[in-house]
């Protein structure tokens, strides 16, 4: 086979070459190799593959721009002042680790493990929603002067679940169980700023 190019060195000569020696180099390999080879590469290419249309993707979205929360007073028309609501009164709506939790002060919250040690007070800045009977904040979307402030009480581990896993007439069996760690917090206070000009109103019911 190499003497069909032994005379010839030209550029397309060396191109022929390299396609013949491939060709050949393909047909030595058995046929069971390479289709385990597929097996197990194509999945792995098409994952490598998903991966970069999905950062491109990510990478072409713009963030929203932040805007200033809104401010809605419970009223049928515009009032001169506002009473301020008593601490039991308020409640808000914030996140932690993607879940939202509506709270009031002295409530529990079982969150995801935190690392923090126990009597330690954490603040949350992510507050997504201020409520009171008078007055309602919504961010937007989050409140940029609003506060929660709880304290860590408990490192604790959730109950058992069992996870159980059977295939019939196979003989197999697997028998497992999970305690998940979680931090229990209590909410110390709700800090928040009341605007001087509502944006909206809405009738009370």
């Amino acid at each position: 086979m190499r003497s069909a190019f032994r005379n010839r060195d030209s550029e397309w000569a060396k191109k022929d070459w390299k396609e013949v020696h491939e060709i050949h180099m393909e047909d030595q390999i058995s046929r069971q190799y390479t289709k385990m080879n597929y097996i197990w590469q194509h999945p792995l290419e098409l994952k490598q593959k998903y991966k970069e249309r999905r950062k491109q993707r990510e990478g072409s979205i713009e963030d929203a721009p932040e805007q200033e929360s809104k401010f809605v007073v419970h009223s049928f028309e515009p009032v001169a002042s506002l009473p301020l609501p008593r601490d039991d009164q308020v409640f808000a709506v914030f996140s932690i680790a993607g879940l939202q939790y509506k709270v009031t002060k002295d409530d529990s919250v079982l969150s995801e493990k935190l690392d923090y040690d126990i009597g330690t007070q954490v603040v949350f800045d992510n507050v997504l929603l201020v409520g009171t009977p008078n007055y309602t904040i919504i961010g937007r979307p989050v409140i940029g002067d609003a506060r929660v402030y709880a304290t860590v009480e408990q490192q604790i581990l959730t109950d058992k679940v069992i996870v159980f896993k059977k295939k019939r007439r196979k003989g197999y069996k697997k028998n497992a169980g999970h305690r998940q760690e979680v931090t229990v917090l209590r909410v110390d206070k709700i800090e928040h700023q009341v605007k001087e000009k509502a944006e909206l109103f809405l009738p009370i019911r």
